[in-house]
């Protein structure tokens, strides 16, 4: 796995206001009283009191024809968190009565096996398997114990005595996480290739040791080989998933909280994040939801496939949604080599908010089960406010059945011969399949092994049996030469594709196999191609990146090969740029579009190689001056890449003379054509920033030619800034105070790239065009000022002479400039600020509480809201679509009561997320910036500012990088606006839709204004 920053430095911006509720592990400081009468996160009202299991099942609705039945309930079972049957029917749980707590080590944690004596569907005999776990968040059992989720460990439990209690417990895996314990390693599943699949969430970070490999990740699918222990990461990205399913076809998914609800996992793929850095050149992939469900808390997934279910429900996937306290349903369709998921209609609705469905399993009769943790608290934000309010009596195991189901009837699958055993591969219900296919795995007999092949190749047994076997016999081990020939002739896509994953998996093949997996790269199938691309570099004698290329020019169209082509791709140009370099720099990229999309990312990943080679990078760029070889379009971003890189810095001193030199040719023959051939300006601003005198005169006119597009004359101004033009701060001058002439997206985009000069002028222009700026640029203007001690000195100076009032800089700003080294700088601010707190301000609980009873008794405006939360907000969220993309979008997080709003946004700093704390760096040239991390990476530091801009530092430039503990939301919100501009912000942000919709409503608990 890529590392590329330690977990300690896992920072970010804005931890704060309107959403640190939704991604913070708390809503309140620990030790806080609980407030009375607050309705839980994520809820629309107070809960109620708790309901008895059969006035629980009373209220529930469920499709005509089903029933709901209780299996298990308190005192048997309380707390439950994961559930597994295994192969005599029995349920395995795991208890937590120590949930929430953070400290690892023992605990009143327990294992339970829960089994019906009687066969008549209520399971009344208990046993404690073991005790002294602390929060057991996933289980499963094979291979002679039960795995459990332990964190910081992954634990194998055996009962070596027959006692039925576990006497032997084997550290597995340690380095997990408790930072939110809602996050915890969990989901222990097998997957269909008989490894141990399980999750970890977004917001606990995690350092794996293993046999001398170092896995550091937050949200994260890993998986174990039961026989040899290794542990790998599978896949990265999403929140804080809870659930793994796999398809008929072997595929995985996941539901996630916050973001997206349902996501197709593929090997080496990373997701879109809830929040927190991803690793350098990573090009996430994202969710396959084309609609929502109600709310955005998920729990518990389930590929439905029993017989006992109508035929309209089978194929589907269950999920629970833990806020809308029911079950949902979404089928999938293929779309390419990924799936398109859509809504159907709620398979169940509990009508009560305690109903909190955490696992989801089909029983041995083929009847749904539901382990229900019920509690009124979903969220780990109220169970850290009021810990004594969260629920340790009780839980409850539901069946869902369809009309006369029979019960099931004794069976123990541990005692079946191997033939009965395959037998039942051929189940339609998938616990006998699943369960057969792992009781023949941990067999793995050459006796199975020759049985399963023999299923495969007579080929006269159902699809799903075939498909099952083949997972059956890849558990058991390497296939041999022979039988992976004949699968990757087979017929069926699946086989096909499972069979190339099997090899990827064992690396070594033959020379014949090698070959035949190599020509699969034109595979009509997408599947196929897919499993080629995660393959190509983990099997010996490969050529992985003439592969890969093949792989991705088949797939054109193709929403994830693309994706997976370049994850697998990318860490190959380190060491292999030079193949890369050979096969595109004579090709033709208009004939090769899917290559052609890749090659900005290909640049910029080269570009950041550790070893600095002139020629090789000349050999890439110099031919897409070309505008003949390849789109004009792809041929900019990539030339923009490499002048991003020289105006930054990360390429610099000698390495630039050598650049310029290798280039020299192509750009001369580039400059000396027409004007408006295409990409002659590209050409210009790339020599430019090579500081060639041609180029920067070609800058100078463009960026000050009125009739050139905005973006253009930006990006010539960008060239300008980083060779310290003297012309900058005169085009500067005439552009930020003309309104008329310069729209305002442009001129805060002037703003950022001022902040590359070290001029003392720059102060006296924006300065001097600050009062004709508009509010919204203003802060970009302030922000711009207190980067440098040179432009502080006169912005302090303006606020002395009341030229600038004091609340236009934020309590923030006014801390980065009391970190100042200068005295006169921290003199001037104490004499107007005074002596200012570093950590959080205890006294801002009484704002709360004033700003509070002051909206309770105002009226607002949400109209004139809007306009607030332009001017105040917009400069990091976006909201129906308009502001920044610092923070996450408040559309949907961070405003789900009342109470939480007004925390956030008038107590930013009381709960920061490891994720999103602010990070500050100070340049050796003197440049102070804070923001959110984007990338730690050894070659540069990149920040995203206030207002979107993504700010690069190379790491060599980076003299301090510090952690901030106050949220970079100001606390002072209150001083910076007006107590009826306050209420107006207030009656726009408690809306659930845009102020004007019909349907919009107020969020839960907002007051009624007299």
């Amino acid at each position: 796995m890529r590392s590329t920053i330690p977990v300690s430095a896992v920072v970010a911006v804005l931890a704060a206001a309107f959403w640190v509720a939704s991604l913070a592990p708390g809503a309140d400081a620990p030790g806080t009283p609980p407030k009375t009468e607050q309705i839980p996160h994520g809820q629309d009202q107070m809960p109620g009191p708790p309901l008895s299991p059969e006035e629980a099942i009373k209220k529930m609705t469920v499709p005509e024809g089903f029933t709901v039945e209780l299996v298990a309930s308190e005192p048997d079972i309380v707390n439950p968190v994961a559930m597994t049957f295994d192969e005599r029917g029995r349920i395995w749980i795991t208890e937590s009565l120590e949930y929430p707590r953070a400290s690892a080590g023992p605990g009143r944690d327990r294992i339970k096996i829960l089994e019906d004596t009687h066969g008549d569907g209520k399971f009344d005999k208990v046993t404690v398997f073991a005790d002294g776990l602390n929060i057991p968040s996933g289980i499963n059992l094979g291979y002679g114990g039960v795995w459990v989720a332990n964190s910081p460990d992954i634990l194998f439990l055996q009962d070596t005595k027959g006692t039925g209690h576990a006497d032997k417990r084997e550290v597995v895996v340690t380095g997990f996480g408790r930072f939110d314990t809602h996050e915890l390693p969990n989901s222990l599943t097998w997957g269909p290739d008989g490894w141990l699949y399980g999750w970890n969430g977004v917001f606990n970070p995690a350092h794996v040791v293993q046999n001398g490999k170092t896995f550091d990740f937050t949200c994260a699918m890993f998986r174990i080989n039961p026989r040899t222990r290794e542990f790998q990461v599978f896949a990265e990205g999403t929140s804080n998933p809870w659930s793994i399913a796999f398809n008929g076809e072997g595929d995985a998914f996941c539901e996630a909280c916050v973001i997206d609800h349902l996501w197709h996992i593929t090997e080496s793929a990373y997701y879109i994040r809830q929040g927190g850095p991803y690793p350098p050149y990573t090009w996430p992939m994202e969710s396959i939801v084309r609609e929502h469900h109600q709310k955005a808390a998920y729990c518990g997934l389930l590929w439905l496939d029993t017989d006992a279910f109508p035929e309209e429900y089978r194929g589907k996937l269950f999920m629970g949604n833990i806020h809308g306290s029911c079950i949902n349903v979404d089928e999938i369709k293929p779309d390419g080599s990924t799936y398109a998921a859509h809504n159907c209609p709620d398979f169940l609705t509990a009508n009560d908010a305690w109903f909190m469905p955490v696992s989801l399993k089909i029983g041995p009769d083929g009847c749904l089960y539901v382990l229900d943790w019920y509690d009124q608290y979903h969220c780990y934000q109220d169970a850290q406010r009021d810990p004594k309010g969260i629920d340790r009596d009780r839980g409850r195991i539901y069946r869902i059945r369809y009309k006369g189901t029979p019960r099931a009837p004794k069976f123990d699958l541990g005692k079946e011969s191997d033939d009965q055993l395959i037998e039942r591969l051929s189940s339609p219900n998938v616990y006998f399949r699943e369960t057969a296919q792992r009781l023949l795995a941990e067999r793995g007999t050459p006796d199975v092994k020759s049985k399963l092949e023999k299923v495969l190749l007579e080929n006269k047994e159902l699809r799903k049996t075939q498909v099952q076997a083949l997972w059956t016999r890849i558990s058991c081990g390497p296939l041999g030469e022979d039988f992976e020939l004949k699968l990757l002739a087979r017929g069926d896509p699946a086989i096909r594709a499972w069979a190339v994953r099997a090899v990827g998996d064992a690396g070594k093949v033959d020379d014949a196999v090698r070959k035949k997996i190599v020509e699969l790269a034109k595979d009509e199938a997408p599947a196929v191609r897919l499993q080629l691309a995660v393959a190509a570099r983990k099997i010996d004698g490969v050529h992985a990146i003439p592969t890969l290329l093949d792989v991705l020019d088949h797939s054109e169209g193709d929403k994830l090969i693309p994706h997976i082509v370049w994850q697998n791709l990318q860490p190959l140009l380190e060491d292999q740029a030079g193949e890369f370099v050979a096969i595109v720099e004579y090709a033709d990229l208009k004939s090769r579009p899917a290559l052609a999309a890749l090659m900005p990312r290909a640049v910029e990943r080269i570009l950041g190689r550790k070893k600095f080679d002139a020629g090789m990078i000349a050999a890439l760029l110099g031919g897409l001056l070309n505008p003949d070889r390849v789109d004009p379009a792809v041929a900019r971003q990539c030339l923009d890449a490499l002048s991003s890189k020289l105006q930054t810095g990360e390429i610099s001193g000698d390495k630039v003379e050598k650049l310029r030199d290798a280039l020299a040719p192509d750009l001369k023959q580039a400059l000396a054509a027409k004007a408006d051939r295409p990409l002659h300006l590209d050409a210009a601003l790339l020599a430019a920033s090579l500081k060639d005198p041609a180029g920067l005169e070609l800058a100078r006119k463009a960026a000050t030619a009125a009739e050139r597009p905005e973006p253009d004359r930006l990006r010539a101004f960008y060239a300008l800034t980083a060779a310290h033009d003297a012309t900058c701060l005169h085009i500067a001058a005439g552009v930020l105070p003309d309104a008329k002439a310069n729209s305002e997206k442009f001129r805060a985009a002037m703003l950022d790239a001022l902040g590359r000069l070290d001029d003392p002028g720059v102060a006296d222009v924006v300065l001097s065009a600050y009062p004709n700026m508009e509010p919204d640029l203003q802060p970009r203007a302030i922000e711009l000022l207190t980067q440098r001690t040179a432009w502080a000195k006169p912005l302090l100076q303006a606020v002395a002479d009341k030229k600038i009032p004091t609340s236009a800089l934020s309590i923030n700003h006014v801390r980065k400039l009391m970190a100042s080294k200068d005295s006169d700088v921290i003199k001037q601010v104490k004499a107007t600020w005074g002596t200012l707190r570093e950590e959080r301000n205890p006294q801002r609980e009484k704002v709360v509480a004033d700003m509070k009873d002051m909206l309770s008794k105002t009226k607002g405006d949400p109209m004139v809201g809007v306009g607030v939360f332009k001017k105040l907000c917009a400069q990091c969220h976006k909201i129906y679509g308009e502001g920044q993309d610092v923070g996450p979008d408040l559309t949907n997080d961070g405003r789900a009561n009342f109470d939480l709003l007004l925390s956030n946004v008038f107590d930013p700093s009381l709960v920061i997320g490891a994720s999103y704390q602010a990070t500050s760096v100070v340049t050796v040239q003197g440049r102070s910036l804070t923001g959110l991390l984007v990338e730690n990476s050894p070659q540069r530091v990149v920040l995203k500012l206030q207002g979107g801009k993504l700010e690069t530092i190379p790491h060599g430039d980076v003299d301090t990088l510090s952690v901030s503990k106050v949220s970079l939301m100001p606390e002072d919100v209150e001083k910076q606006l007006k107590p009826q501009e306050i209420t107006d912000l207030f009656a726009f942000l408690t809306l659930d839709k845009p102020p004007g919709d019909p349907a919009a409503r107020r969020i839960p608990g907002t007051p009624n204004p007299k």
